[in-house]
């Protein structure tokens, strides 16, 4: 499983990858044929790795609702990552996630990759609403929600809550 755009690829994390960027092994990423100038994996993203792996090991591999690298075409540079917190839940519910590398940020990858993402979960019957949040302070992430078509939905003190309005529901 793969998505391509203009600039880049999306691919599923699998466990050998998720591996290498828990210990941030580069020499192991660029092993499995792709660039990384050591950014990648971010706090966030490295923090949520073991829940990935665990997700890989209950569904036997990727069904796409999990985490994916952004993969610049030209270069082969892991760029950010992007994906979902898990499968659909039994209301059709995802939740929508992504990050780029400090370097690569204001390049327009997250909106790219995040479009693909979309249209991709868009085409699974089960998928009935995409959800997104993010801090309050997070003017890039805002941004490129808004962009997309997201609307703030709510908020508490930490965090402002999204919906994708063109969603199935």
């Amino acid at each position: 499983m793969k998505l391509q755009t203009n600039r880049l690829l999306l691919i599923p994390l699998n466990l050998d990858l998720i591996d290498a960027a828990a210990r941030q092994d580069t020499g192991a990423v660029e092993a499995m044929g792709y660039k990384s100038n050591g950014e990648w994996p971010g706090p966030d993203f490295l923090e949520a790795l073991p829940y990935f792996r665990e997700q890989l090991i209950r569904n036997n591999g990727t069904r796409g609702f999990d985490s994916w690298i952004i993969v610049e075409q030209d270069t082969q540079e892991i760029v950010g990552g992007i994906g979902f917190t898990g499968d659909p839940d039994p209301d059709g519910r995802i939740e929508l996630g992504f990050a780029t590398n400090d370097s690569r940020r204001r390049k327009g990858y997250c909106y790219e990759a995040a479009q693909a993402l979309l249209e991709w979960a868009q085409k699974h019957e089960e998928v009935r609403l995409i959800t997104a949040r993010c801090g309050h302070d997070n003017t890039g992430s805002k941004r490129v929600l808004s962009k997309l078509g997201f609307q703030a939905d709510s908020q508490d003190e930490e965090l402002i809550y999204w919906i994708y309005p063109a969603s199935k529901g």
